[in-house]
């Protein structure tokens, strides 16, 4: 058994007490959840304590409202410390430049560019040769160039978002530019 195990029976009577047994701050709250209860170090023995013990729930909130600011600050460390460690591995993985990763994008750019010349060479033959299918030509290939094109304006507003991420901005959408300009 772990700390985190206990935090929500922790934190049904000392909210940030039990917040913080989840974090990485865990088992430093969770030795000094022992101590006030007068058990083992050990997750098992505080929740039996818990259990068994009556006062063992006012030891509990009375200790959360002596050491509230100690352990909040343990619970704004242990989710400062998982946010850094999130962050850093999405930093790891948009600084990643395999060919793999950062070259399906441009791949598809440039199929897209290869796609409409040859859909140009294909309507040019058709006039040249028949140009009583041009509505029919025309009309199976304006769904081929549609889908491609709506994908590579994802694939390019995607891009756009994770080189703004890489320089530590946000990035913005249309409708958060509409809201603002809306706010005006």
């Amino acid at each position: 058994m772990e700390w985190r195990d206990i935090a929500q029976t922790v934190g049904k009577i000392a909210p940030i007490a039990g917040g913080a047994l989840g974090g990485h701050a865990g088992s430093a709250v969770g030795r000094i959840i022992a101590g006030v209860l007068g058990v083992e170090e050990r997750p098992e023995a505080v929740e039996a304590a818990i259990q068994a013990d009556p006062q063992a729930v006012e030891r509990l909130q009375r200790l959360e409202q002596e050491h509230e600011r100690e352990m909040l600050k343990l619970s704004l460390e242990s989710e400062t410390a998982r946010l850094s460690e999130i962050n850093q591995t999405m930093r790891a993985e948009v600084g990643s430049e395999s060919t793999f990763r950062a070259g399906w994008r441009p791949f598809n750019g440039w199929m897209l560019a290869l796609s409409l010349a040859s859909v140009n060479f294909g309507l040019i033959g058709v006039i040249i040769m028949d140009p009583t299918q041009l509505s029919v030509v025309v009309d199976v290939l304006i769904w081929s160039v549609a889908a491609q094109a709506a994908v590579q304006g994802v694939n390019i507003k995607q891009r756009s978002n994770d080189k703004a991420r890489q320089l530590g901005q946000t990035p913005s959408s249309f409708m958060d530019a509409l809201s603002a300009f809306r706010k005006r």
